[in-house]
């Protein structure tokens, strides 16, 4: 490690040298090709911090001198100088990973605010998802299309159409790269007949160096007329907007690190001083560009201010829809007040019999000297998302356990709630992704109080992932009360949301203690849930299945009878079937699905007792599985479930 912060200038150069022997702006494209053909086929652990490198190059390419770039352009070279460069990079990339961990050793790891701030660096230096693009869609549309008219006012387009535009040359981009895979058909075909290792492994290179050259973006001659023209929209506006988009050539000179502002991140083209431009990868655009609608808006206030109230609003606004989906909307309730002190508010309260959610949604900006880990305005920060939020759950959740019902809505209608309420599962949904926020919770030195048991912090998008994937009530409000308590626990360390929700659904992960002094983190991560979000149709590629909690529908059937006729029990019986991994239950799906329905055997006979006699599934649930006609029901309380199924034949004989 001591080595790595030594080698990072000599790679520097090594990268710029190789990129000038060949044509820097080709490579940088075609280098756009190659991770995405990586993302397309590895796992996602295996590439990550690979879309982070590729937009470094494109940096590293806008801090060159603009002469000695443009001098290049057009140039034919061999197309082992991308894999040079590719490998240089990725050299790159894990020489500054060493030396950022040699760092940390340094600084040690003694508080939560320290660990954040180590979070926050790699954070900036390797990781750019913000979400899957199902979901970050509607987030952005929804914040910016409703400022067209303003936007349009000041800055002569409307935020909105930055997705449009991406969407459309990405739209192009994807044509290319599929005439590109088809043109090399036979090269594939060789490929795959081949069975000599070194033949193989040449063809292969021989391939991907095709689609990444032939597949890649090319400077187009006049990108705002090509866009105004697949947008049918005014040319003076795509002109504008593709200036905001923009990076010139010549712009980054003082570029020399993973961790310093790259202004290509925002703003993803590249400019070569004309009307010319290269946008290598639109589609990747929805990461950014809630943070480049924000420095669009920046030299004007009032649309700024404008822009952050639309934030928080849509941040409320889509928790509640979301939770909705999931609870109905009668038991979903947004801007509700209560008649405490100060007049608190709760932005969304989910309040069913059995079940209650405390939601504080957190619509603000997470700004780039935050992002930089500048300690001071990280701790502002912690104040405002986890302080300030924890400290309005814990008052709502004292209140409701206090016995207080007066909740009102924004109009101070009085909203009935039901009964058998339990204690509320507190919930910080953030708009802004802070993951090291979500790990770790630090303490910014204002919080006044903490819900006593756990508070699981999400970003909105994965909030949306999470219902998407959960949508039965009992599924979402167990593993919200699993993340909760998770985080008071203090383990798992999570660092991202999907993997906590992929290992949940395959392995029912619950709350570890970890011994004093260590740390216990998640095993597995997202591959389930990371291919269904990311698959691309393609022809002959089956699309993946939906990740399911895998728990049999009969029994979320009895958990809704359970929420109807004896909610006090509901809570506990949701956590405890849900705690249950898939394959616990095939005793149960054995009773309830006999080898040979309408002819049932003795074994299936035999089940059939011994189910109604009750399947003892953990120490926490028992499930009962009878016909409609038995009598008297089993004894039932917080840790039975009871499942009626239509008598069948064998059960009659």
């Amino acid at each position: 490690m001591a080595t790595a912060e030594q080698q990072l200038p000599q790679l520097l150069a090594d990268i710029s040298r190789a990129s000038l022997a060949a044509d820097p702006l080709v490579i940088y494209s075609s280098m756009h090709v190659l991770n995405a053909m990586s993302r397309a086929v590895l796992p996602a652990r295996l590439v990550f911090g690979s879309d982070a490198l590729t937009e470094f190059y494109g940096g590293l390419v806008t801090a060159m001198p603009p002469d000695d770039v443009l001098a290049r352009l057009g140039t034919d070279y061999h197309p082992q100088a991308l894999f040079d460069v590719d490998s240089l990079l990725r050299e790159y990339g894990k020489a500054e990973s060493l030396a950022y961990q040699a760092k940390m050793l340094r600084d040690g790891t003694a508080d939560r605010q320290t660990n954040v701030l180590h979070m926050l660096q790699l954070e900036r230096r390797f990781d750019r998802m913000q979400g899957y693009p199902a979901h970050l869609r509607p987030i952005i549309e929804g914040i910016t299309a409703p400022l067209a008219g303003q936007a349009r006012k000041a800055l002569g387009f409307a935020l909105h159409h930055a997705v449009d535009a991406a969407d459309a040359y990405h739209s192009l981009r994807a044509t290319q790269m599929n005439q590109a895979v088809d043109a090399l058909q036979d090269v594939l075909a060789a490929l795959q007949a081949s069975t000599d290792k070194a033949h193989r492994s040449q063809l292969a290179l021989v391939h991907a160096a095709g689609v990444a050259t032939f597949g890649a973006a090319p400077v187009e001659d006049d990108l705002p007329g090509l866009l105004a023209e697949r947008l049918n929209a005014p040319r003076d506006e795509m002109t504008r907007l593709v200036a905001s988009l923009t990076t010139q050539l010549g712009s980054q000179p003082g570029l020399r690190e993973l961790s310093d502002t790259n202004t290509l991140r925002r703003r993803p083209i590249i400019g070569l001083g004309d009307t010319r431009g290269l946008w290598a990868r639109p589609g990747d655009f929805l990461h950014e560009a809630l943070d480049w609608a924000a420095d669009a808006c920046l030299a004007h206030p009032d649309l700024l201010k404008q822009f952050d109230k639309r934030r928080q609003d849509f941040c409320e606004e889509q928790a509640r829809r979301t939770l909705a989906l999931v609870f109905g909307d009668e038991y979903t309730h947004a801007g509700v007040i209560y008649p405490e002190a100060g007049n608190p508010d709760v932005d969304v309260l989910m309040a069913m019999p059995g079940a209650v959610l405390a939601v504080e949604a957190k619509g603000g900006r997470f700004t780039d000297p935050a992002r930089r880990a500048a300690p001071d305005r990280v701790k502002k920060k912690t104040r405002e998302f986890v302080d300030k939020a924890l400290t309005q759950n814990a008052r709502t959740i004292a209140y409701l356990d206090g016995g207080g019902r007066d909740f009102r809505d924004r109009h101070k209608r009085h909203l009935p709630l039901p009964d058998h309420l339990p204690t509320a599962v507190s919930v910080i949904v953030t708009l802004d992704r802070v993951d090291p926020f979500a790990t770790h919770l630090p303490d910014g030195g204002k919080r006044g109080a903490a819900p006593d048991d756990g508070t699981w912090l999400v970003t909105l998008a994965d909030l949306m992932m999470v219902a998407d994937v959960l949508r039965h009530p009992a599924e979402f409000y167990a593993y919200a009360s699993t993340r909760a308590a998770m985080a008071k626990a203090k383990g798992p360390t999570v660092f991202v949301e999907a993997d906590a929700l992929a290992a949940w659904l395959e392995h029912r992960v619950q709350p570890v203690e970890p011994p004093a002094g260590e740390l216990v983190h998640l095993d597995t991560s997202s591959e389930a849930v990371n291919a269904f979000y990311t698959h691309v149709d393609a022809p002959g590629s089956p699309s993946p299945s939906r990740p399911t909690s895998g728990i049999p529908s009969e029994v979320l059937d009895a958990l809704d009878l359970v929420q109807q006729g004896r909610p006090e029990d509901w809570r506990h019986l949701a956590i405890a079937t849900l705690a249950l991994k898939a394959t616990d239950w095939q005793p149960v799906r054995r009773a309830l699905h006999p080898t040979k329905p309408g002819k049932g055997t003795r074994r299936d006979r035999k089940r059939a007792r011994r189910a109604a006699d009750g399947i003892r599934l953990s120490p926490h649930l028992t499930v009962y599985v009878c016909d409609s006609l038995d009598t008297p029901p089993p004894p039932l309380g917080p840790a039975t479930l009871l499942i009626t199924t239509p008598e069948t034949d064998f059960q009659k004989r």
